[in-house]
């Protein structure tokens, strides 16, 4: 009809969006089960259920079989679901964006993979992560070092106390003398801090820093249950540096870096044509 504007919706077919695998009571399929413990809701504000396999099942929630980016509040519900998870099962955490197409695949991953995943969930049961930061507290880093590395700022103030600029060379080495000496502190105060920490921690590692003033990016594997008793250790680190230092830790969050398990057969999330045919 002349002067209208028919709209014709597109329809597009819903996946299984997949936030992690956990351990489930019993040795039998689940199937679409609801978590009222929970009462949380996912990405697009989506009911969240597991799909089983055993006694494992993938927690999930329907989701259109779309790319989805990671926009703020899509991260912010992924991690929620997440961080439920954690207080009522052991999981293993998946990346954010993962989607397969129907419940048939999600268990078809889970029966491929079992042995590994059951062997994995066994390994990480009762078990959460914890985040420890260290940074330097120090308005400019560079000229920190340099008031306490005496071969540090003499060659800075030889190659910068000339009537001459410094050459380019003499810049890069000064930058190279600078970032040794960084790498040497982080490395001395890391191991300091893991010393401490072990008592409570059944593993732990260090993450490349994410800026130049991180002095540790540090990540831990605590018992369940001994999150306060990890908490107090880091106030007693704490003590045994200066005020030249900040620390930072969060958690307990699941154990995202210490996961040891490849998945087969998890394939990514299709094109709206391939979905469609």
């Amino acid at each position: 009809m002349k002067g209208t504007v028919e709209h014709i919706a597109t329809y597009i077919p819903k996946g299984k969006y997949f936030y992690g695998i956990v351990r489930t009571e019993g040795d039998k399929n689940l199937g679409p089960t609801c978590l009222p413990s929970h009462r949380q809701v996912g990405l697009r504000r989506a009911q969240v259920y597991t799909i089983g396999f055993k006694n494992i099942a993938a927690l999930v929630s329907d989701h259109p079989l779309t790319r989805i980016k990671p926009l703020r509040d899509s991260l912010a519900f992924h991690h929620q679901v997440i961080k439920e998870a954690i207080q009522d099962f052991t999981i293993i955490p998946m990346a954010f964006g993962h989607i397969v197409r129907s419940a048939r695949e999600i268990r078809r991953l889970l029966e491929v993979n079992y042995p590994e995943i059951d062997e994995e969930l066994n390994r990480l049961c009762n078990k959460v992560e914890m985040g420890l930061k260290i940074l330097w507290d120090v308005d400019n880093i560079f000229e920190y070092f340099v008031n306490r590395d005496k071969e540090l700022r003499d060659f800075r103030d030889t190659i910068f106390g000339r009537s001459r600029q410094p050459t380019q060379g003499e810049k890069i080495e000064l930058g190279r003398l600078f970032e040794n000496r960084l790498n040497r502190e982080r490395e001395r105060h890391a191991e300091r801090v893991l010393k401490v920490l072990s008592i409570y921690t059944l593993d732990g590692k260090v993450n490349p820093p994410t800026h130049e003033k991180m002095v540790m990016n540090g990540v831990f594997l605590v018992e369940k249950g001994k999150e306060v008793l990890f908490e107090e250790r880091v106030h007693r680190v704490a003590a045994l540096f200066d005020g030249n230092f900040t620390f930072d830790y969060s958690g307990p969050w699941a154990p995202y870096n210490f996961i040891e398990l490849e998945l087969d057969e998890l394939g990514s999330v299709p094109s709206l044509q391939e979905a469609e045919s």
